[in-house]
């Protein structure tokens, strides 16, 4: 009995431990208790815990294995393998864990979320359905609605995502998220009035929140109130209190506004001082989207040595992503446009191969392919760039820019009915398709 009330009160020492984040600490606890009943399944899911969350996996994979032995069918162990498995880079074995976890009963919140994070990538549906049934199993979690609705967004699939923020909001009416993603989507699905009811009536919730008055900002910008936009936001910098973030986004949204004025000088001006605020919070932190912006700010200013530089930038990011694309063009775009020819067709060269590998790796990597097609199009391969923009067409016909790209390609060879063909069809479905602005 006595050995009974040792092992009850070391486990719950070690708990409260771990409950403080003190987990070394913790598995002194456990240890003890260990000794007494090496038996116990919990004694070695939460050394494991606690060893995970010392980011020591190999010890805690360990303790894991050992709960499996006492019992082959615990759920819990084999949904903490998986989750190694996936820090360890092996997607495929954690999710086969994950769905282990399922078949022996733990198909609690956490690993139907899990679940969906690891299909995001290549199973949107399958994402979804795992999320639904999270939030099924825990009502009380918005971080679980927030990620489910930001997919939605992602796939355009508006009307699902604007049911699902309703419900969200209508369950956690205290949670910011609900209110801006509600605005994003009322914006994109043109509903401007419904827009400025959202963001208004955000505000009136979360007086003391600068991030509504940047939607409100946005949404300006939206209605083509540029210079009213502009005013607004020098008021919010000088009115209210805002981190460094903030402070950034602000020049963001004043760029955005610059830019639909077509004053490129002010709109680089905001986005070069919107990256020296990042990198005077963290002089090592990047900033991709201000650095792509202001390249192609450069490259329509026609100031080539800028674009370059800022090109050269985002390509020592090394972010397999638009702006490391763009990049690769921009810069052999820029050398060529100086006049410096011969080492414009090298990095043109190597800008193919890269994005070769990019569409190797990631099949449905449509803005590699678009690339790759401008860059056989400046080396005046023409009928590879046609041959490969047809194949773009076959896949996403609804895009307009992929029917202006293939038009200019058919003028280069002189066939000039076919790209007015081109360029009537990208007319008529700008009409229906919304292609964003490259701010």
């Amino acid at each position: 009995m006595k050995n009974k009330e040792n092992f009850d009160e070391y486990m719950q020492l070690g708990n409260t431990l771990m409950g403080s984040e003190k987990y070394n600490e913790a598995i002194k606890y456990f240890e003890k208790a260990e000794k007494i009943d090496i038996m116990n399944l919990d004694v070695h899911l939460s050394k494991g815990i606690a060893y995970a969350n010392l980011e020591n996996y190999d010890e805690a994979k360990d303790e894991f294995e050992k709960a499996l032995k006492i019992d082959k069918k615990c759920g819990v162990a084999y949904f903490h393998i998986g989750n190694i498995e996936i820090l360890n880079d092996n997607k495929s074995k954690g999710i086969e864990l994950y769905n282990n976890a399922i078949a022996y009963g733990y198909d609690n919140a956490q690993v139907y979320y899990s679940l969906g994070l690891m299909y995001e990538d290549n199973d949107v549906d399958l994402a979804l359905r795992n999320y639904a049934k999270a939030i099924m199993k825990d009502h009380s979690r918005p971080d679980i609605r927030v990620r489910k609705i930001r997919l939605l967004i992602a796939n355009d699939n508006l009307e699902l995502a604007l049911k699902d923020l309703n419900e969200m909001i209508l369950a956690n009416p205290d949670i910011y998220e609900g209110y801006h993603l509600k605005y994003l989507v009322l914006e994109k699905m043109n509903k401007l009035d419904e827009a400025q009811n959202i963001i208004n009536e955000a505000i009136s919730i979360f007086p003391d929140d600068p991030a509504f008055l940047l939607d409100n900002a946005s949404l300006m910008i939206t209605n083509k109130k540029y210079n009213k936009a502009i005013k607004y936001l020098d008021e919010i910098r000088n009115k209210t209190e805002y981190d460094s973030e903030m402070d950034r986004s602000i020049e963001m949204e004043k760029a955005k506004a610059y830019s639909k004025l077509e004053d490129l000088k002010k709109t680089c001006k905001c986005l070069e001082k919107a990256k020296s605020i990042r990198a005077n919070e963290t002089p090592s932190r990047n900033d991709p989207e201000a650095t792509y912006l202001l390249m192609n700010c450069y490259a329509a200013m026609k100031d080539y040595a800028k674009t370059i530089e800022e090109a050269r930038e985002l390509k020592n990011i090394k972010i397999n992503n638009l702006y490391t694309h763009a990049a690769y063009f921009f810069e052999p775009f820029s050398l060529n446009s100086m006049g410096k020819e011969k080492e414009a067709k090298k990095l043109y060269e190597e800008s193919i191969e890269y994005y070769r590998r990019s569409t190797l790796k990631q099949a449905s990597n449509v803005d590699a392919y678009i690339y790759r097609v401008m860059v056989l199009r400046e080396l005046e391969r023409y009928q590879e760039a046609l041959e490969l923009a047809d194949f773009l067409v076959s896949l996403y016909d609804n895009l307009s820019e992929i029917h202006i790209l293939k038009a200019t390609i058919l003028e280069k060879l002189g066939r000039d009915k076919e790209a007015k063909e081109e360029r009537k069809k990208a007319e008529n479905m700008e009409q229906i398709v919304n292609i964003p602005n490259q701010f």
